[in-house]
C-alpha cells in the first residue's frame, strides 16, 4: 500500500482511539466558509454541500464557534450564540423576521428552514452591526433559502435537484426537491421538503419516547433581474403535525403557516437601494394527550389553539461619500399573538391566555463604513420604538381554590396599565487592521438592547410558558420590567496561510437589567403553581449578569489527501447581583474531524470527534442539574457517482454511547424509558444513507 495512504489511514485510526469516549452525534459533514472580513464578518455553514443527518437547522449551529442548539424537539431547536438563547437571539430567514406562533417557540424560528433546502447558514460573528437586525443582543443568524440562479442567456433553462435520505434509528426519512426554470432575466423556483420519523433510540437502545416527527415545507418565488435591479417574490408555506416535544409540557398537533414577501434591490445613480417586506400568519394547535400518556384523570386534558400574524419591512439606502459608505434606514415588525388553553372533556374549562397581545417595533439607522490610516472601521447607531399591549384575559371552569385564585391574577391584570412603551438605542464599532499579510485584526464594541418579550411581560396565570426555556418551572409575567441592556466587547484574529488557518476571539458581555425568574412572591400565583405542578413560580424580573469566554475554528491541508478541522467553544454566565450562574449556558464543547480525500478524487471518508466538557456551573434558582461531558464518534462517506448524482453514507454515535446535552430539554412524559425530569439524551447509534441528483 502506497505510503500516503498508510499514514493516512493510521491517522484515522488513532483519532478513533483517542476519542472514542469524547464526541457528538450529529452534524459532522457540513462545510464550512469563513470570512473574517469585511467589518461584518459571518461564519456560514453550507448544508447542500454535506447535508445534515438532522433535519432541523439548529444542529448546524453546533459547527459554528460559540453558537449551539437548545434541543426540545427533534424539529424545534432553538438558536443559542455565547450564551444567549431565543428571543435575545435574532433569526432571519432571507431577508425576514421569524415568528413563532407558539408561546414555547415549538415553531422555533429555524423550524422554518428544513436543513435540506438552505444555501447557508449565516452568524455574524462577535457583535452584530446595527443594519442588520432590530434587536440582535444575543447575535444575529440568517439562513438563506436555495432558490437557484438566473441563466446566462435569454433561452429558459431547467435546473434543480431531488435528494433523499433515510436513517435507521427512528426510521426517519427526508426529501428535498428543487426545481428552477430561468433565463437571464426571470426565474421560477419551487422548493420542497418532506420530513418525518418515529421515536429515536438513544444509546443502549433506549427509546425517547415523544420524538417523533412530521414536517412540510414549500416555497414559491419569483425573480426578476436587469441591470443592477433585482426583484424576488415569494409565498410558502409551513405544516408540522403529531410531532412530540417531550421537553414542553404539550406536543403538536398542527402548525400550519402561511407566508408571503418580496425583496428588492436597486442602483440609482450611485446610491444602492434595499427594500424587504414579509408577512406570516400562524395557527399553532396543541395538546397533552395526542402523542403522549395522558393525564390520570380528565380534568387535566388541556389542548390549546394558539394564532399570531407578523408583518414585517425594510428600507436602506447605501451612499458613497468622500470618506466612506453611509447607509441609512428604517424597519419595522409588527406582531400579534392569541392563546387560549381548554379541556376537550370539559366544555365548561377555558383559560384566556393571551388575548390580541402586541409586539410592535418601529426602527431608524445609520451605518458608517471607511478607513482611517491602516484601520477599517464601521460605525453604527440605532434608535428603536417597541411597544406592547395585551387585551383583557379570563378563567373559568377551574376547581374552587384554584378558580378563586386564578381570577384574583386575572382581575389584578385586567385592572393594570398594559400599554407599555421602551426607546432603546444600539452603539457599534468595528474596527479591524491588516497586521501582515496573513494575520488581521478585529475589534468590536458595543451597547445592545432587547425589550421584554410578551411571554415575559403578559404571563398572567402560572405556566410553563418560557419561549423555549423548557426548565419545567411554572412562570407568570411581569409588567414593570426594564429593557436588557448588554455593554460588549469582542477581540478577534484572523491568521490563514497556503495550509493553516484559525480565527479565535475572545468576548465579554455585561448585560444590565437581564431578565429571569426569580422566586415569585405573588400568593395566589405560588398558590396555583403548587397545586399545578408542586412547585412554587418563578416571575420574570430584572437581574444582573456577564457572560464571557473564547472561541475558534481552524483548518489545517495536512497533506494533499488528508485535512482536519475543528472548532472549540467555551463560555460563562453568571448573575453579577447575587452569586449565582446563568441558567442553561453550554459547557466548554470541541470538534475535531479529520477528512480523507485520495488523490483530489470523487470520494471523501470523514471521521469526526466531539467532546462536551461537564457543565458545573449551573443555575441554583432553578435547582439546574449538572450534567456529565460525553463524548462520541461519527463516521461518512460522500460520493460523487458523477457530476449530477451524490451519495453519502454514515454512522453517527458509532459506539452508541447515552448522553444528554446539557442544553437538552428535560423529559416531561409518562411511560418513557427517560425518567421524568431527566435530560433527553441524544441519538444513539444511527445509521444513515443519502442520494442526491442535481439536474
Amino acid at each position: 500500500m502506497h505510503a500516503k495512504t498508510v499514514s493516512a489511514f493510521t491517522a484515522l485510526y488513532m483519532a478513533i482511539s483517542a476519542t472514542s469516549a469524547f464526541a457528538e452525534h450529529d452534524h459532522s459533514i457540513e462545510e464550512i466558509t469563513i470570512q473574517a472580513f469585511p467589518l461584518a464578518s459571518q461564519i456560514s455553514g453550507s448544508p447542500r454541500s454535506n447535508p445534515l443527518h438532522s433535519p432541523d437547522s439548529a444542529e448546524l449551529l453546533k459547527r459554528i464557534p460559540g453558537a449551539n442548539n437548545n434541543a426540545n424537539g427533534v424539529i424545534t431547536g432553538i438558536a443559542q450564540y455565547r450564551g444567549m438563547y431565543g428571543d435575545r437571539v435574532s433569526v432571519k430567514l432571507d431577508q425576514a423576521p421569524t415568528l413563532s406562533g407558539g408561546p414555547n417557540a415549538m415553531d422555533s424560528p429555524l423550524a422554518y428552514a428544513p436543513a435540506g433546502l438552505l444555501q447557508e447558514l449565516r452568524v455574524y460573528r462577535g457583535i452584530t452591526p446595527v443594519s442588520q437586525a432590530q434587536e440582535s443582543i444575543g447575535g444575529h443568524m440568517v439562513a438563506e433559502f436555495n432558490r437557484g440562479a438566473f441563466g446566462s442567456e435569454g433561452q429558459f433553462g431547467l435546473s434543480g435537484f431531488a435528494s433523499a435520505q433515510l436513517t435507521d434509528n427512528g426510521n426517519q426519512s427526508s426529501t428535498d426537491t428543487q426545481v428552477v426554470v430561468a433565463n437571464n432575466q426571470h426565474k421560477l423556483s419551487f422548493l420542497s421538503s418532506h420530513n418525518e420519523g418515529d421515536n429515536i433510540a438513544a444509546g443502549d437502545n433506549k427509546t425517547v419516547a415523544g420524538s417523533q416527527h412530521q414536517r412540510d415545507r414549500f416555497d414559491l418565488a419569483y425573480g426578476w433581474t436587469s441591470d443592477a435591479t433585482e426583484l424576488t417574490i415569494f409565498a410558502g408555506q409551513l405544516d408540522i403535525s403529531d410531532s412530540g416535544t417531550p421537553a414542553l409540557a404539550m406536543d403538536i398537533a398542527s402548525v400550519e403557516t402561511d407566508l408571503a414577501g418580496m425583496t428588492l434591490s436597486t442602483q440609482v445613480d450611485s446610491t444602492a437601494i434595499n427594500m424587504s417586506l414579509a408577512w406570516a400568519d400562524v395557527t399553532h394547535s396543541m395538546d397533552n394527550f395526542s402523542l403522549r400518556a395522558a393525564p390520570p384523570m380528565t380534568m387535566g386534558y388541556r389542548s390549546n389553539l394558539a394564532t399570531a400574524d407578523n408583518l414585517s419591512w425594510s428600507l436602506d439606502a447605501q451612499l458613497p461619500l468622500s470618506f466612506g459608505d453611509l447607509k441609512i434606514g428604517t424597519d419595522g415588525n409588527l406582531s400579534s399573538h392569541n392563546s387560549t388553553i381548554t379541556n376537550p372533556t370539559n366544555g365548561m374549562f377555558q383559560l384566556l391566555n393571551f388575548n390580541d397581545t402586541q409586539r410592535d417595533i418601529l426602527g431608524l439607522f445609520a451605518e458608517l463604513n471607511g478607513d482611517i490610516d491602516d484601520w477599517g472601521y464601521q460605525a453604527g447607531i440605532r434608535q428603536n420604538r417597541i411597544t406592547l399591549d395585551s387585551g383583557d384575559v379570563s378563567s373559568y371552569g377551574m376547581m374552587a381554590m384554584m378558580g378563586d385564585a386564578a381570577n384574583m391574577l386575572d382581575m389584578q391584570f385586567n385592572q393594570a396599565d398594559r400599554n407599555i412603551d421602551y426607546d432603546t438605542t444600539d452603539l457599534v464599532l468595528k474596527l479591524n487592521r491588516t497586521l501582515d499579510p496573513e494575520t488581521a485584526l478585529t475589534i468590536d464594541l458595543g451597547i445592545k438592547n432587547r425589550a421584554p418579550s410578551y411571554q415575559e411581560t403578559f404571563l398572567w396565570l402560572p405556566l410553563p410558558i418560557t419561549a423555549g426555556l423548557a426548565d419545567g418551572r411554572s412562570y407568570v409575567g411581569n409588567l414593570s420590567l426594564k429593557h436588557e441592556t448588554a455593554s460588549e466587547i469582542s477581540i478577534g484574529l484572523s491568521k490563514k496561510t497556503d495550509r493553516f488557518s484559525i480565527y479565535p476571539q475572545i468576548f465579554y458581555r455585561q448585560i444590565d437589567n437581564y431578565i429571569q425568574g426569580v422566586a415569585s412572591t405573588s400568593m395566589p400565583a405560588n398558590m396555583l403553581s403548587n397545586m399545578m405542578s408542586g412547585a412554587a413560580a418563578l416571575s420574570y424580573e430584572n437581574t444582573d449578569a456577564e457572560i464571557y469566554g473564547a472561541d475558534a475554528t481552524w483548518n489545517y491541508r495536512i497533506n494533499h489527501s488528508l485535512s482536519a478541522d475543528g472548532v472549540i467553544s467555551y463560555v460563562r454566565g453568571k448573575r453579577t447581583d447575587i452569586a449565582d450562574d446563568l441558567y442553561r449556558i453550554a459547557p466548554a464543547n470541541a470538534r475535531f474531524s479529520l477528512r480523507y480525500q485520495p488523490d483530489q478524487g470523487s470520494l471523501q471518508l470523514i471521521l469526526e470527534s466531539v467532546v462536551y466538557a461537564r457543565q458545573k456551573h449551573v443555575a441554583s434558582y432553578n435547582n439546574e442539574a449538572q450534567s456529565n461531558g460525553f463524548g462520541i464518534v461519527n463516521i461518512g462517506a460522500n460520493w460523487s457517482l458523477t457530476e449530477a448524482i451524490q451519495m453519502r453514507a454514515g454512522v453517527k454515535n458509532l459506539f452508541d454511547r447515552f448522553y444528554a446535552a446539557h442544553l437538552s430539554g428535560r423529559n416531561r412524559i409518562d411511560n418513557s424509558d427517560i425518567a421524568q425530569g431527566a435530560a433527553i439524551p441524544g441519538l444513539g447509534r444511527a445509521v444513515y444513507l443519502s442520494m442526491a441528483i442535481n439536474f
